[in-house]
């Protein structure tokens, strides 16, 4: 006689199967993650020329289309080519594959123009900078000197005695640190040589994995679409494909404002730089440009960097550079940056900064870039989730209204200070000064209450 399992065995078959290879997965993950880390780092690095690719043909998408839409389908049209019943025209290949050509000459330019003109500048200046630094150190030494013969002695004696500390450690870590470590430190270099020219083979494989990502875009959409829809339900995919124009939106909206904004602080501050006769403008504006990518802390990070820069060449430049820089700062915050980003993340302050160091913590300087709009999708698909199963429980989504509430009873919102709320701790509790004085009240009503009850009862008797 054959044994036949019935549905039920079999189910609960399965179901201990799933279980235990989740608990070992568990396990796994727990006591073996960094295997899991170091494969997926192993993948990654094996596949950055791809990634490259993917990551500039969506930064590039925007600039195709501006070209395509703005620009060439105008030409088309005033050249007299009709549209179709689906509003394209018939040669949009042809248009496509021009607007990519020309998107990729502009950065090839920018790219360009940015190592010939650019990287020589900034090259020259540090040299003229670490070519000084004897030059600059003295005049640091003559202006401790003069400070020194103008103070008193016991400034004098901390003075000398945070000197001679500075020395010792710095001292300490030439001897300890650098010298024994040298060896190593020619290899690190070593390896960021070759670091540099995986870079550039990478870069090169980036390019033309973003020619194909931008000829090919719809198609990659339209593939997404039909696998949501092959797979969940009707209503799943439409949440999966809204939740995917809001993450789209939120980054392109967020990282191109960016750039832009970013950018035209940079020549700001050069042209401001020149005016001011700022030593270095080409350096300094650079600095101040690429870190104010940085949401929040950007701009004081490279308000910070020139003005140490400046301090040792010279410290009045350095008082105008960061006067200047505050009043750019201010036209940024208040002009430039709600007109070109608005509130393409839809973050409080509060938020921006917790996005930024703890991103940071795990990605780095990359972390502090992409923190804010990782965490504006984040927070922004949380709040539809929560907004969907309050419209589902008949419950109001607007939060001023949960603010002040005590407790929801039976659909019925109770609140804080309402005599009758009563339940679920609702009643603010009194301080302990509070129950203090309200006990020794207490007593005293007590007491009073005591006594005028024994009056009542002496009088009855009397009576």
């Amino acid at each position: 006689m054959k044994f036949r399992p019935d549905k039920d065995q079999i189910t609960w078959s399965i179901t201990g199967i799933i279980t235990a290879l989740v608990v070992m997965l568990i396990y796994y993950v727990i006591f073996k993650g960094n295997h899991i880390l170091s494969g997926i780092h192993s993948v990654i690095n094996g596949m950055e020329g791809i990634v490259t690719g993917l990551v500039l043909g969506y930064i590039l998408s925007p600039i195709m289309n501006f070209i395509e839409q703005k620009i060439l389908e105008k030409i088309w049209e005033k050249a007299g080519a009709k549209r179709d019943e689906y509003g394209e025209f018939r040669q949009k290949q042809l248009i496509r594959n021009i607007a990519i050509v020309i998107t990729m000459a502009i950065v090839i330019f920018v790219i360009w123009s940015f190592l010939y003109y650019i990287i020589p500048q900034i090259y020259q200046s540090i040299r003229e900078i670490i070519r000084n630094i004897p030059m600059y150190y003295r005049n640091v030494d003559l202006a401790i000197n003069r400070f020194m013969e103008s103070s008193d002695p016991v400034t004098i004696s901390t003075v000398n005695s945070i000197a001679d500390q500075i020395y010792i450690r710095i001292n300490n870590f030439i001897q300890e640190t650098v010298l024994p470590n040298i060896s190593q430190i020619i290899t690190i270099v070593s390896m960021q040589a070759l670091n540099v020219i995986n870079s550039l083979i990478n870069l090169i494989v980036g390019f033309i994995v973003a020619v194909y990502v931008l000829n090919s875009k719809e198609g990659f959409c339209g593939k997404g679409k039909k696998m949501a829809y092959a797979f969940f339900r009707e209503d799943i995919a439409n949440e999966l494909i809204s939740s995917s124009r809001l993450i789209h939106t939120t980054f392109t909206g967020f990282i191109t404002g960016k750039i832009v904004d970013s950018a035209i602080i940079g020549i700001l501050c050069y042209i401001g730089c020149l005016i001011l006769k700022i030593p270095y403008p080409l350096l300094i504006a650079v600095i101040v440009g690429v870190t104010n990518i940085i949401p929040f802390f950007g701009p004081y990070i490279g308000e910070a960097i020139g003005t140490l820069i400046l301090v040792l060449i010279n410290p009045w430049s350095a008082l105008e550079f960061l006067i200047f820089v505050v009043i750019l700062q201010q036209i940024d915050g208040n002009i430039l940056g709600p007109k070109i980003l608005g509130n393409s993340t839809g973050l409080s302050s509060f938020w921006v900064i917790f996005a930024i160091m703890f991103f940071g913590s795990l990605w780095g300087f990359v972390g502090w870039i992409l923190g804010v709009p990782v965490f504006a999708v984040i927070y922004a698909l949380i709040s539809r989730l929560t907004n969907h199963y309050l419209c589902k429980h008949n419950l109001p989504t607007d939060e001023d209204t949960y603010i002040d509430t005590a407790y929801i009873e039976d659909g019925s919102f109770h609140y804080l200070g309402d005599p009758s709320s009563t339940k679920y701790r609702s009643q603010k509790a009194a301080s302990s000064w509070s129950r203090i004085f309200r006990s020794k009240h207490k007593e005293e009503h007590k007491k009073a209450h005591i006594d005028k009850a024994s009056d009542n009862d002496q009088a009855k008797k009397d009576e």
